[in-house]
């Protein structure tokens, strides 16, 4: 009896001690001004994201090594594909406001313009730097009309609510890029 008892009571001890999950989501943050009064429709398909941050947990690399970071207690609150798709469409459609601008769903919708986007990069290393390097395509009527590669960088400070702000305004500055393609098409 006193051994259930010894066991229970570690196990009590050791739940008073675990660490809350934390959950965190991108934001849309545009940061400019908008780019044109176009009025089209424009369909953001399902983002292609490395497998190695396809999870619910947040990867960081660690400084100075290839080495990854994958914290249990810092998750992201949707599958990042999503949230990576709903804020890129979000951004698109705050720096072209007249356009109907949304995530693309498996049903049959007829968009003047789809984007789809390849994520080389979406990452961070605590502290320091957020990275972004993807390859995006702006299709009409399923014919390549643009492609264009954007690839930038911002300094992090503030732990993980850091990481996602610096990766959400990352986020806007290529929705911007996208945005003035599909003015100028």
């Amino acid at each position: 009896m006193k051994k259930y008892i010894l066991l229970l009571m570690i196990f009590l001890n050791a739940c008073a001690f675990t660490q809350n999950s934390k959950f965190y989501r991108l934001q849309s943050l545009s940061q400019g001004k908008i780019v044109s009064n176009l009025k089209t429709s424009v369909g953001v398909e399902e983002v292609s994201i490395p497998r190695y941050v396809d999870r619910p947990q947040m990867v960081i690399f660690k400084p100075n090594t290839s080495e990854l970071n994958i914290s249990e207690f810092h998750r992201w609150a949707e599958p990042l594909s999503f949230g990576l798709t709903r804020i890129l469409a979000d951004d698109i459609s705050l720096y072209l406001p007249n356009a109907l601008v949304k995530p693309q769903s498996y049903s049959m919708e007829n968009f003047n313009y789809t984007v789809t986007v390849e994520f080389n990069k979406f990452d961070a290393i605590m502290d320091a730097q957020a990275t972004l390097d993807a390859w995006w395509t702006i299709f009409k009527n399923t014919k390549a009309v643009a492609r264009g590669r954007t690839t930038i960088s911002h300094d992090v400070k503030g732990g993980y609510d850091g990481i996602v702000i610096e990766q959400s305004k990352l986020l806007s500055e290529m929705a911007r890029q996208i945005a003035q393609k599909i003015s100028q098409l």
